[in-house]
């Protein structure tokens, strides 16, 4: 099947720049966030087979990693369906991914603290003890999130 990439973050925003100390770590999280923004924002129709998925690229400097959207060229809704994410990406995060973003650095100094023995796993509180952020109501604001799910 083929893919079409779309970037490792939206667009107009930053992201982990390969052969930083952090890439691996940063760029794992920041193309997470991205490939569920983008089924949140497109959700794929049920039966066509279209999915966003994260891909690893070889690169002078080391890998680097995007969000792909892979299709099946021989279905034209598919095609079509591809093409029309890639032109509709957007630029920048959405209030849920720049919470998401927030959470898994908030969650990434939670388990630092207690790998160093600095907190006992059982005082994290109960939101970062899971492995993923908590689901999230599409239309609020990012400070409505904030007060609704403190970090």
């Amino acid at each position: 099947m083929p893919y079409i990439e779309i970037g490792p973050v939206p667009g107009e925003e930053n992201c982990a720049q390969v052969g930083s100390s952090d890439y691996t770590e940063a760029s794992l999280r920041e193309c997470e966030v991205f490939r569920r923004m983008l089924a949140r924002l497109f959700p794929v129709p049920a039966g066509l087979p279209v999915a966003y998925v994260g891909r690893t690229h070889p690169h002078d400097f080391g890998n680097y990693r995007e969000v792909s959207i892979r299709y099946d060229e021989s279905d034209s809704q598919a095609v079509e369906f591809a093409y029309e994410v890639e032109q509709s990406a957007p630029g920048e995060w959405d209030a849920i991914a720049r919470y998401e973003l927030a959470w898994y650095e908030r969650k990434q100094a939670y388990d630092l603290a207690v790998r160093e023995q600095r907190l006992r796993s059982e005082e994290v509180p109960p939101a970062f003890s899971t492995s993923d952020p908590p689901n999230l109501p599409m239309n609020a604001g990012f400070a409505e999130l904030l007060a609704s799910n403190p970090l």
